[in-house]
């Protein structure tokens, strides 16, 4: 029921009653119905609302989304990989490098076609999200991969 009417109020772009939707629901349904929708149709209007909400209120959670939305929805959109950078990047600068998910998503920028994150900084990275999580499997794999490469 709230995806349709979701969907219909940001396509509509009435954004104040999709904002009264997104307060009342539980984030992670309201993530994952997004991506949902955004994946359906692939509009750029699904990020303008997420930017809208950040504008209204930056949150690291919120940046997160857009990551995700840029790189599960919006990736056959030309700069995709480069929005989800950005958003990424911001994330991870809200959390003060505190958040092991939102650094693993900067990680995975360091594999994407574009390769956005060098392969120091993605070692980088790794030691920061095990210095987190020392038993976080995708650092570790990663950190061996990118350390095999580079010798």
């Amino acid at each position: 029921m709230m995806l349709k009417n979701l969907e219909k109020l940001i396509l509509s772009v009435n954004f104040n009653e999709a904002e009264k939707l997104y307060q009342k629901s539980d984030f992670e349904q309201f993530h994952s119905e997004l991506i949902s929708i955004a994946y359906d149709n692939r509009n750029m209007i699904y990020y303008t609302f997420l930017h809208y909400l950040i504008m209204k209120k930056e949150t690291a959670e919120l940046h997160t989304l857009a990551f995700s939305l840029f790189v599960n929805s919006l990736t056959p959109i030309e700069g995709a990989y480069h929005c989800a950078l950005y958003h990424a990047q911001r994330a991870v600068e809200l959390t003060n490098e505190q958040d092991a998910g939102d650094l693993e998503n900067l990680l995975f920028l360091n594999i994407v076609p574009d390769k956005l994150v060098s392969d120091q900084e993605a070692i980088d990275i790794c030691h920061k999200i095990l210095a987190l999580d020392p038993s976080n499997k995708i650092a570790k794999s990663s950190l061996k991969e990118l350390q095999r490469k580079t010798k």
